[in-house]
C-alpha cells in the first residue's frame, strides 16, 4: 500500500519539480520553489487527458529522462550491485526501468484538480541537492475511515550534468528507495539465497507479468 502512495505521488507531481526551464538556470531555492508552485497546475491539466495514449507517453518520457533511475537502479539493489558483472548490471538495469514504467500504470491516474490541495512549505539547499518540502491532500488517497490524508512529501532535487533530475521521494519521511531497496533485497536474499542469475531470471517474469497486466 505505501508503494502505491508514491507512485500516485510521483506521478502527481513530476512536473512540480521536474526541469521546466531555460538553459541558463540553475537549481536554486527560488527556482525549486517557483516550479514546485507553477508546475503543480500543469500536471493536474495532464492527469486530466482524457486519452491514456497520450497521458502514458508524456509520463514515460518523464520517467526516462527526468528521474535518475540509473541511480535508483544500483541504490534498490545496494550491495548486490558488486556482485553483478558488467552484462548483469546492464540486463538489470534495463529490466528496472521497464518495471518502473509500468508499475505505475496499475494505478488509476484520473485526478481531477478540484480533488487536489498542495502547498510549498519550503525549500532547503543541502550537500549540492534541493530538498522541496510540500504538504499535498488528495482525496482519492483516503484511510480506511474515508476521511482525505494529508501527505509530508519531499522531493530531493541534484544537478546532473546540466540537467536537473529527482533523485528521491520521501513520504512522511519514509524513502521510496528505501521502500523498493526492502522489496528487492527480499527477491535477491530470501527468494533467490543471494544468486544473481535466479534473481534476474525472477525479476524479468515479474517485469514481463506486471507490464502485461498494465495492457490489460
Amino acid at each position: 500500500m505505501k508503494i502505491k502512495y508514491f507512485l500516485q505521488l510521483i506521478i502527481l507531481f513530476l512536473f512540480a519539480v521536474l526541469p521546466f526551464r531555460p538553459a541558463e538556470a540553475i537549481l536554486s531555492e527560488t527556482g525549486a520553489h517557483r516550479w514546485a508552485e507553477d508546475k503543480g497546475a500543469e500536471i493536474l491539466q495532464i492527469l486530466a487527458e482524457p486519452n491514456s495514449e497520450n497521458k502514458y507517453a508524456a509520463l514515460d518520457k518523464i520517467l526516462a529522462t527526468d528521474i535518475d533511475l540509473d541511480y535508483a537502479a544500483r541504490f534498490v539493489v545496494g550491495k548486490y550491485w558488486r556482485m553483478m558483472n558488467e552484462e548483469q548490471q546492464s540486463q538489470y538495469v534495463a529490466l528496472f526501468k521497464r518495471y518502473v514504467a509500468a508499475i505505475y500504470k496499475n494505478y488509476p491516474l484520473d485526478i481531477a484538480a478540484d480533488n487536489v490541495n498542495f502547498t510549498v512549505d519550503k525549500v532547503l539547499p543541502q550537500k549540492g541537492k534541493m530538498l522541496v518540502q510540500c504538504r499535498i491532500s488528495i482525496n482519492t488517497l483516503q484511510k480506511e475511515d474515508g476521511k482525505i490524508t494529508e501527505f509530508r512529501v519531499l522531493f530531493v532535487l541534484k544537478e546532473n550534468g546540466n540537467h536537473i533530475q529527482v533523485e528521491d521521494l520521501k513520504v512522511e519521511d519514509s524513502s521510496l528507495l528505501l521502500s523498493f531497496r526492502d522489496r528487492f533485497y527480499k527477491m535477491i536474499h530470501q527468494d533467490n539465497d543471494d544468486e544473481i542469475s535466479w534473481f534476474l531470471e525472477d525479476f524479468k517474469a515479474i517485469v514481463e507479468d506486471t507490464e502485461m497486466a498494465e495492457q490489460e
